[in-house]
């Protein structure tokens, strides 16, 4: 190839280098159009239809075939040594221009490579159409990020406000699980330990300042200030940061009650966020420089295993499960029953819940499969072409919304919307939208920041390989599985990078526990939740986006009881999780900010002197049950305990 061209040229010596290119091929137009922008006017880019004129020493045949860098000194260069020449030029990854030199297999390679994209140039090749649309320019994610981060702090203000709401009664002074109990049984075990241990660094949380209900409340008052202010488009980055500080700090003094894969994922999300945001005092609408690539290329990273591995874990999570016989546990999920199952089991029911009960078994075994064609098909398409991206981001958000309207799942949804929104360029926005753009498109030759080039890069290094990790956990699990490597680094408790596996296991049925209250030890009446499942003919109600932590909980305590039960044929208060016996001893003591997190106190004047604890298994009712009865649920009570008091 180009055996006719010369390895140089007598053109009189140009002031500037001369890029000679294809300017019938869209393609090439596109990139010179971005090299253009990238080195101003520090080279000549003109079309050989022009400059053959001037060159012809060169074989009309010859100049499609390959692009031409022409130095001041005359040295030509052509196909990928040109590219990485006008690339070293501008001063830009001039090590790739090294290594191409210093490495004559890594030279030959790039030159396939190079020939292989010219063959697919031309105008109306299927692989560009799919690839970049009707459009060759490189796709740009203004209104993307802009809506992206502007909901995220929705979605923080969510999260914050809800968690407000409870905070007194949870992890309060005189909560469930107190914080400054929780910091000093930590600090005492952080001291035991033979190599010195930072209490701080370990269990990172503003919280060791003020353990105290009125530094809480600050805590939740400020990301809600915060919140707005990212929605507001004020100070983004700093407010950013300090969002998920704050929201790190409440997560670990949270406990059980923040326990969930949506606080880790809001968290991680945040961190992907922060790389995102501009630095300016006030963000205007759509205006600003555009995000760095790698901050995009990290959010498609979260949403592709978020979705992927709790697709894989629901295949493989009994890989290594075996039941009293000695036979592996069964699957719901390989069998395609999950769904005959999810829909009443699930920690909190809606009205819509009990109608898809109802749907016919051939149309759950049908939703199972396409649960799995989106969770574990789709994500593979984050990283195609634009079209496919698209494809990806539709059965994704079709999906949480699905989720979103047969159960309460508080901001999981949206956040999970959030990421998905990322995979959309600017391009399928509506135009008065695209009208509206006044930031700059990232150049392709420009790199970041002095600061994100320092953070970024390692950052998504980081994330590539331990996500890379969890993935291959997820698809693989061992029986006897190692720490994982973020526990190795003593990273894991910032949450940089998580594992997801959302409705691992189906449960198939659903306990449900009666905590009931007696000032004599004969007559009993009920606490009523406000959430969960209770009184047979009150429907199920829609909480989301707020998330009512102590409700959630109960759900698994009552799975944790009934296999307590199964096997023990009894209930022995020894094995009730430490955080529901210190909340049934505030429920004895009548303590205003447990009780009040409850629907109804029985017991409103003086705390009773007894309580038990009862174990019910629900389900529920059939079509010919609600016509007898307009009841929602059926219920059979399992186990009765005995009364306890405060004395024992």
């Amino acid at each position: 190839m180009d055996a006719e061209m010369p390895n140089s040229l007598d053109l009189s010596l140009p002031d500037r280098p001369l890029l000679v290119y294809d300017g019938d091929s869209r393609i090439c137009c596109a990139t010179i159009d971005r090299w253009r922008e990238a080195t101003g006017e520090r080279i000549q880019f003109v079309p050989f239809q022009e400059a053959g004129a001037r060159l012809p020493e060169v074989a009309d045949k010859e100049w499609p075939r390959a692009v031409r860098f022409i130095a001041t000194d005359g040295t030509v260069s052509r196909g990928a040594e040109a590219v990485l020449q006008t690339m070293a030029y501008c001063g830009r990854k001039r090590w790739l221009l090294r290594l191409y030199k210093l490495l004559p297999p890594l030279a030959l390679a790039a030159e396939a490579f190079y020939r292989l994209a010219a063959v697919s140039r031309g105008p109306r090749t299927i692989v560009r159409r799919i690839w970049y649309g009707k459009v060759l320019k490189p796709p740009t994610y203004h209104i993307a990020t802009a809506l992206f981060l502007r909901l995220l702090g929705v979605v923080y203000l969510i999260a914050f406000v809800s968690l407000w709401t409870q905070i007194d009664g949870l992890v309060g002074d005189h909560g469930i699980l107190p914080v400054k109990n929780y910091l000093d049984a930590a600090q005492r075990d952080f001291a035991r330990q033979s190599t010195p241990v930072s209490p701080v660094w370990n269990l990172p949380t503003l919280a060791w300042i003020n353990p105290h209900d009125g530094f809480l409340h600050m805590l939740c008052a400020a990301g809600t200030l915060l919140s707005i202010l990212l929605i507001l488009g004020v100070l983004p980055l700093p407010s950013l940061i300090l969002l998920w500080l704050a929201y790190l700090s409440l997560f670990h003094v949270g406990q059980e009650f923040l326990s969930f894969q949506w606080d880790i994922l809001l968290l991680e999300t945040g961190v992907v966020a922060i790389f995102m945001a501009p630095w300016t005092l006030r963000w205007r609408w759509l205006a600003g420089r555009h995000p760095p690539r790698i901050a995009i290329w990290l959010a498609w990273w979260l949403l592709f295993r978020l979705m992927f591995e709790s697709g894989a874990v629901k295949l493989t999570w009994n890989n290594w499960q075996f039941g009293p016989d000695g036979l592996p546990v069964a699957n719901t999920w390989e069998s395609l029953t999950a769904l005959d199952f999810h829909y009443w089991t699930q920690p909190l029911p809606v009205w819509t819940s009990w109608y898809a009960a109802k749907l016919p078994h051939w149309f759950q075994k049908l939703s199972v499969v396409v649960v799995f064609v989106v969770e574990l098909g789709l994500p593979w398409l984050i990283f195609g072409p634009r079209l496919l991206r698209y494809v990806a981001c539709g059965g994704i958000t079709l999906l949480m919304l699905l989720i979103s309207v047969t159960g309460n799942y508080n901001f999981f949804n949206l956040l999970t919307i959030l990421l998905a929104m990322t995979l959309l360029d600017d391009r399928i926005w509506p135009r008065f939208l695209q009208r509206r753009i006044r930031g700059t498109d990232w150049p392709v030759l420009a790199s970041p920041t002095r600061w994100r080039s320092l953070l970024l890069v390692p950052f998504a290094c980081l994330a590539l390989v331990l996500g890379a990790c969890q993935v291959k956990e997820a698809i693989a699990p061992r029986a006897k599985p190692s720490p994982p490597l973020q526990y190795k680094l003593n990273i894991a408790q910032f949450c940089l990078v998580n594992e997801y596996g959302l409705f691992r296991r189906m449960t198939e049925t659903r306990p449900e526990i009666w905590i009931e209250g007696s000032p004599d030890g004969r007559n009993w009446k009920a606490y009523e939740f406000r959430w969960k499942p209770g009184d047979l003919d009150r429907p199920p109600r829609f909480n989301a986006p707020h998330q009512p932590r102590l409700d959630w909980q109960m759900w698994f305590e009552a799975l944790r009881l009934e296999q307590v039960y199964t096997v023990t044929g009894t209930i022995d208060p020894r094995y009730m999780s430490p955080w529901f016996q210190s909340f049934l001893t505030q429920l004895l003591h009548g303590e205003p900010a447990v009780v009040g997190l409850l629907e109804k106190n029985p017991y409103p004047e003086a705390p009773p002197k007894f309580i038990r604890v009862s174990l019910y298994q629900y389900r529920f009712t059939d079509s010919a049950e609600w016509r007898q009865k307009e009841n929602w649920w059926h219920s059979d009570r399992v186990w009765v305990g005995p009364g306890w008091s405060l004395a024992q």
